[in-house]
């Protein structure tokens, strides 16, 4: 269901009695609440089971590459270019920064160069950078009134992509000899049963184990053997659940997230307001989570086995000299 973060610090004030129906909340304590909020949905993505889904991330493995930074933080330099209604260059760059690349994420000041709009629908990303210029993947949607505008922009890993807080699995797509759209999985493994791997860079189609290393601000994935052509990666992630940029933004989330961050928030906000949470809210706040975490928790997962193993030997008048063993 669609809901604001104006809808869940209202609900949340409601449930410790420090807001009434139809009073109008002052700012302070909005931005209060908001910051509060968003800590809140940060150590939530920390929970496994109160993530809902998987993001998928596609990418080409680099031949005979074996460790990837993934990542994609949002650089501390900005620049400043003239911006243009319905162009996608930016020019009159004085200074290029050194560590602006393709394929950086853009933004700016006066928000003319964001993503959402029907020429901007995916986020606007460098294309090309020349000595006073930079092309992007998307027009401006205007000329900004302030003009030159300042830019912001990210610096991309190998991967670039939301760091992770953990990878779940993925699979290597190839198209190769004729045929097409060949899956071919790896399992995410744990940093140190990849150390005991003993060559690291030796080189096989395709890799089928990897493991991550959440460093910062760029975590790590190892990759086993290195791959040996530019396949196509498909990654999957626990999706990090986004922050709310302001009260008035609009969020889609599945059934029970509304009440449950309501539960919750009233629990983070209480001591702020002097207040102690009534049994009958911490026991709410229980039950709304955990509802949640038994529709996303994952299956224990089965096990498999080749079924010759298993296979009857009643009939086999061998079987006693050889074991099973063919």
């Amino acid at each position: 269901m669609a809901t604001t973060a104006l809808d869940i610090i209202t609900g949340a004030l409601l449930n410790i009695n420090s807001y009434s129906p139809g009073e109008t909340l002052n700012n302070a304590d909005a931005t209060t609440a908001l910051n509060v909020l968003n800590d809140l949905l940060e150590s939530l993505s920390t929970d496994q089971c109160f993530v809902y889904t998987q993001a998928e991330t596609i990418f080409p493995w680099v031949a005979g590459q074996y460790q990837y930074s993934v990542g994609n933080p949002v650089s501390p330099t900005t620049f400043v270019g003239a911006v243009t209604g319905a162009s996608n260059v930016i020019t009159g760059i004085t200074a290029i920064p050194s560590d602006l690349a393709l394929g950086a994420t853009i933004t700016d000041g006066q928000a003319v160069l964001t993503a959402g709009t029907a020429l901007n629908p995916l986020p606007v990303t460098v294309t090309g950078i020349g000595a006073s210029t930079v092309t992007l993947s998307s027009p401006a949607t205007a000329t900004p009134a302030i003009n030159p505008d300042t830019i912001n922009y990210t610096v991309p890993g190998n991967i670039p992509m939301q760091r992770p807080l953990r990878f779940r699995d993925g699979f290597t797509r190839a198209n190769t000899s004729g045929i097409s759209n060949l899956d071919y999985s790896f399992q995410m493994i744990s940093f140190d049963r990849y150390k005991e791997e003993l060559l690291k860079n030796v080189q096989g189609p395709w890799p089928y184990v990897a493991a991550y290393q959440p460093t910062f601000p760029y975590g790590t994935l190892y990759v086993y053997p290195a791959p040996g052509s530019n396949y196509t990666a498909h990654l999957f992630t626990d999706l990090i659940i986004s922050d709310f940029a302001a009260t008035t933004t609009a969020y889609s989330m599945p059934q029970g997230y509304s009440r449950a961050l309501k539960k919750l928030l009233a629990l983070e906000l209480a001591p702020n307001y002097g207040k102690a949470p009534s049994p009958l809210l911490m026991s709410q706040a229980k039950e709304a989570k955990e509802l949640i975490k038994s529709v996303n928790d994952t299956p224990v997962v089965t096990l498999r086995f080749d079924s010759a193993i298993a296979s009857a030997q009643v009939n086999d008048a061998g079987w006693i000299i050889r074991g099973g063993f063919v």
